[in-house]
């Protein structure tokens, strides 16, 4: 069940960065992560009132609140700062592939929180995934770093100590719980960056792309909590393999309709990243 979920998961966040691509030329980091997460609320909302069992937030212990601070207070502003300007300043085939790190990183999250460690075939799929992010990160004939690849790189470092607390806080949880609480402190974290950086003046272009940010919203909302869902029943890392697998199809996406470039080095690198994240997702 948890790989159904997983793979769905894979699909949905791959469609997602598509559309937050597009909308990275239109608000800034902190005010695309308040309207995304905003339009997400309402459809969060509908699955907690209506879920069969939610657990009640006022009976949520430390173990649930602790993790959940920690995130909303440094983990998300640092992950959606560097995610949105890697989207925005990069190509897409070349950062988006970067999340396959995600379950790399969180090997070493998971083994010192919950205790997991990654099998034989894991740890050659970590191996192959970090030689593919070095590719990318080098820029061929120049000592210069690719500055969009780092940025994702320390999104998705962000990102693999968050979720090794996600899944803490999950299990004294539930997935629907846990997703509604996650993104209603995090819309009131975005909004205190939002106009402590005086970026309030973007959400005015909100009303010419109510649309785009309804489905986005939907689209975060069940994606997170399918997510959630397969984080309760996979090992942690191997889950997070499968859900940075589908970043890959957003990478094939912007060669084939943003007609970015594919050199030798960003080809290895793609195979690369496919076969670490294929070893990762067996073991």
């Amino acid at each position: 069940m948890w790989l159904t979920l997983a793979l769905t998961s894979a699909l949905l966040l791959a469609v997602r960065r598509i559309f937050e691509k597009k909308l990275t030329g239109v608000f800034g980091n902190f005010s695309l992560s308040l309207v995304t997460l905003g339009f997400s609320l309402p459809f969060l909302a509908i699955l907690y009132f209506f879920s069969t069992s939610p657990v009640q937030i006022t009976s949520l212990s430390a173990r649930f609140w602790m993790p959940l601070i920690f995130i909303w207070i440094f983990l998300y502003p640092l992950q959606n700062y560097f995610l949105y300007r890697s989207l925005r300043e990069g190509e897409f085939s070349e950062v988006t592939p970067v999340s396959a790190l995600l379950p790399a990183f969180n090997i070493v999250s998971s083994f010192i929180v919950i205790h997991e460690l990654p099998t034989m075939w894991g740890a050659l799929g970590i191996a192959l995934t970090v030689l593919a992010t070095w590719l990318l990160l080098s820029n061929a004939g120049s000592v210069r770093i690719n500055m969009p690849v780092l940025f994702m790189t320390i999104s998705v470092l962000c990102t693999a100590v968050g979720s090794t607390l996600d899944k803490v806080a999950i299990e004294v949880s539930d997935p629907v719980t846990y997703s509604f609480v996650n993104i209603s402190g995090a819309i009131l974290v975005f909004g205190i960056l939002t106009f402590a950086t005086r970026s309030q003046g973007e959400l005015r272009y909100v009303r010419a792309h109510i649309g785009t940010l309804c489905f986005m919203g939907a689209l975060l909302a069940v994606g997170f909590v399918v997510f959630s869902s397969a984080f309760t029943l996979g090992p942690t890392s191997y889950t997070l393999a499968l859900r940075s697998g589908g970043l890959l199809l957003a990478a094939l996406w912007g060669i084939v309709f943003l007609h970015e470039s594919l050199s030798r080095k960003k080809l290895t690198a793609l195979v690369l990243f496919t076969f670490g994240t294929l070893f990762l997702a067996v073991g």
